[in-house]
């Protein structure tokens, strides 16, 4: 029997000798199968019960973060108010949560659009240049570069951050040899894409109204950027570029949607920071003063609505977690809103509740002292802020592993060694919490604009890491927007929203004064 060629044929032999000798002893096949069926289903039932008091132990930290559909059209009520207030009067700027700020932007592409356009996008640690040739109805060449900001850069005078970018505005003509079959004359048109809050008062005229995402720089705030970015280029002597339109990201991604469908009538953000725009009747702008364009009937409004929150209407949905990451920020007191949602934010929320878990003796208990290594990589991950990303709490949330691998694997990345199946569990459960509320506030949010709209149907445009990468906050949010809204409505991803979109911008106005010239 057992002058076997294979290893294979040896295993499948002494399987069938086992079985003879259970036979012989009276244990059939059946009865194996039904032992090992029955301690399954045991094991099974033990981990669901497990599973069960685990959740209990840590539902009254994570219950006040499940809201409720009516605290959702609570929600959407009082954004719907303060959006409304933002539009009567600049007078008032304190007392009203948004700003609403005109853009001067009146009308999307009618496919008529074209030109060479350079852009610059200012909206983080790093910015882009890009270099946008449009041909007609979505026919569009573009080319782009990134450059990153020197940390002191973002803390130090504006003026050097402009005559940087300038720097290197100047360098991407050189290397793309784009002025070489130019003439002397020739200036390229730049549209500046300036993703932070600021009161326009024209397509060419931008005031700096506060800074965000980790941004300080001295000389900037009340004074207008375009003029700033203007004066850095005319510094460079070689350097033929003219400034002609301030777009925030927001309107790019509007512009570049809208290019496509139709009936793309808001763009929203949802990366780093949260923000929106959409097209807003001009007899519901109380505040709009200029007269200069009397046959526009409509002008996109930057709603900035990551402020949200600010005199307290987001009150009844704070958490004591929130609360504790707003004082600790850089910003307290502002962009309420967007401190439940962004990217920025998320992964501190999660790292916050951590913490409150730890300190319970729910998570790790009786561990973090259990060796010197432990204790200081465990308290660095313990204390150091923004130590927790974003990206982190998608890949947690998405993790089906059997035994969590992947959630394991990245608290181990980050100084959390050997941490149990109870402790992954725990963690997932909060992840899955703290992205599901951003999902549905965000939804709430842009129900309010689809409502405001008021249209047979409405495409919103959107980009940003949360919606691009974030598989299943993309999915809590269509979700709870289908419930909140029931008229007809799309979600579409925005491609080059900055890029593409800030040249449409400057093509639609050219576009538009040379018909007014003509006529």
């Amino acid at each position: 029997m057992f002058q076997m060629t294979s290893s294979s044929d040896y295993i499948i032999e002494v399987r069938i000798d086992v079985l003879k000798t259970l036979k012989i002893a009276g244990i059939t096949a059946g009865v194996l199968t039904a032992i090992g069926l029955g301690a399954y289903y045991i094991h099974q039932h033990t981990q669901r019960t497990k599973r069960v008091i685990l959740r209990d132990e840590v539902k009254n930290i994570l219950e006040p973060f499940q809201l409720s559909e009516d605290q959702l059209r609570r929600v959407m009520a009082n954004l719907n108010t303060e959006m409304t207030n933002g539009l009567k009067s600049n007078d008032h700027t304190d007392k009203n949560d948004l700003a609403m700020f005109p853009t001067y932007v009146h009308y999307g592409p009618n496919g008529q659009e074209t030109g060479e356009y350079l852009v610059v996008d200012l909206g983080g640690s790093n910015f882009r240049v890009s270099h946008v040739i449009i041909e007609g109805r979505n026919r569009l060449r573009l080319n782009n570069k990134i450059f990153l900001i020197p940390h002191s850069l973002l803390l130090g005078e504006g003026e050097k951050l402009f005559d940087y970018i300038a720097e290197c505005l100047q360098r991407f003509i050189d290397d793309n040899k784009l002025a070489l079959s130019k003439s002397s004359d020739y200036k390229f048109d730049l549209a500046f894409t300036f993703s932070f809050p600021c009161n326009q008062t024209s397509l060419r005229q931008a005031t700096l109204v506060s800074w965000t995402k980790g941004f300080s720089c001295t000389g900037v705030v009340g004074n207008d950027v375009v003029l700033l970015l203007q004066q850095a280029i005319d510094r460079r002597k070689g350097l033929k570029v003219q400034v002609v339109a301030l777009v925030n990201d927001t309107v790019g991604t509007l512009m570049a949607c809208n290019s496509i469908y139709r009936d793309c009538k808001a763009g929203v953000i949802l990366g780093t920071g949260i923000n929106a725009c959409y097209f807003e009747n001009l007899d519901n702008v109380l505040k709009w003063k200029d007269e200069q364009n009397q046959t526009a009937k409509q002008v996109v409004i930057n709603t900035e609505w990551g402020a949200l929150g600010k005199n307290g209407c987001l009150d009844f949905i704070r958490t004591t977690i929130d609360r504790e990451l707003d004082s600790s920020s850089s910003t307290p007191q502002q962009q309420i809103f967007e401190k439940m949602i962004s990217a920025l934010y998320l992964g501190e929320i999660v790292r916050l509740i951590i913490i409150e878990l730890v300190q319970r003796s729910i998570l790790w208990p009786g561990r973090m002292h259990k060796t010197p290594s432990l204790r200081s990589d465990y308290n660095i991950f313990l204390i150091l802020r923004g130590s927790f990303y974003a990206k982190h709490v998608a890949d947690i949330e998405c993790d089906t592993t059997e035994d969590l691998s992947v959630t394991s694997s990245i608290l181990t990345s980050i100084g959390i060694h050997n941490p149990t199946y109870d402790d992954c569990y725990i963690i997932r459960e909060v992840c899955k919490t703290v992205s599901l509320r951003a999902a549905k506030l965000t939804a709430a949010a842009i129900a309010v604009l689809i409502n405001r709209l008021n249209q047979p149907s409405v495409t919103v445009g959107i980009d940003g890491t949360l919606f691009r990468h974030h598989e299943k906050f993309k999915k809590n949010l269509t979700r709870t927007l289908n419930r909140l809204v029931p008229r007809t409505h799309r979600l579409v991803l925005s491609e080059d929203g900055s890029s593409k979109g800030s040249a449409l911008v400057a093509a639609v106005d050219r576009r538009t004064k040379e018909t007014t010239a003509s006529s």
